[in-house]
C-alpha cells in the first residue's frame, strides 16, 4: 500500500513538473490564470531550482534542463524508496 502511494505521489510530482515547464513557453496563460501557476510553481520549484541553480540556462545554451533533471531525480529517488520499503535494500 505504500508503495502504491510513493508511486502515485512521485507520478504526480513528475506531471506537474512538465507541465510547469510547458507553461512557461505560454506566458499569457501564467498571467491569465496567476494563483493556480503560483501553487503549481510553489509546488515544482522546490524540486527544479536546485537543478536550475546548478546549470542555468546561460550556460546550457538557453534551455532550461532543470525539469528534466528533476524529473530524473525524482525516478532515482522512486526506486531507491520502493527498495527500502519492500525491504530489498538499496545496494542489491
Amino acid at each position: 500500500m505504500l508503495v502504491l502511494i510513493v508511486n502515485r505521489a512521485i507520478d504526480i510530482l513528475q506531471i506537474l513538473i512538465v507541465i510547469d515547464a510547458l507553461l512557461s513557453w505560454v506566458p499569457e496563460f501564467r498571467y491569465r490564470f496567476r494563483e493556480a501557476t503560483r501553487i503549481l510553481e510553489k509546488i515544482t520549484r522546490p524540486m527544479t531550482d536546485p537543478f536550475r541553480r546548478l546549470l542555468p540556462p546561460s550556460k546550457t545554451g538557453g534551455l532550461d534542463i532543470s525539469p528534466l533533471l528533476a524529473i530524473v531525480a525524482l525516478g532515482i529517488i522512486r526506486q531507491i524508496l520502493i527498495s527500502l520499503l519492500m525491504g530489498r535494500g538499496i545496494w542489491r
